[in-house]
């Protein structure tokens, strides 16, 4: 999703989903998601794509004690282990 929305190659909103493997209700779910999360989409009616108004990338990161990881198969297991979502704005670091 963030890799079609940073290349302005998304579509429309069906065109989209269509292209997500999701439905059209899905997507505007996620996208509502994203924008809570801090992502500045928007739709642009002259590319017909959803787009960041400011460079952006999504960065997912993992949060955990290490202490409490076993290793091995056990890695993914463990329930200390939890996924963030950030995003990253491009200006930020100019």
């Amino acid at each position: 999703m963030d890799d079609l929305i940073r290349r302005k190659a998304t579509g429309c909103a069906d065109e989209f989903a269509k292209k997500m493997g999701i439905s059209k209700s899905q997507l505007y779910e996620d996208l509502k998601e994203m924008k809570e999360l801090g992502a500045p989409i928007d739709y642009c009616q002259v590319r017909k794509s959803y787009i960041y108004n400011t460079e952006a990338k999504l960065i997912f990161t993992f949060q955990t004690d290490f202490k409490e990881i076993k290793g091995g198969q056990n890695f993914f297991r463990s329930s200390s282990i939890t996924g963030v979502i950030d995003f990253i704005f491009v200006n930020d670091f100019i």
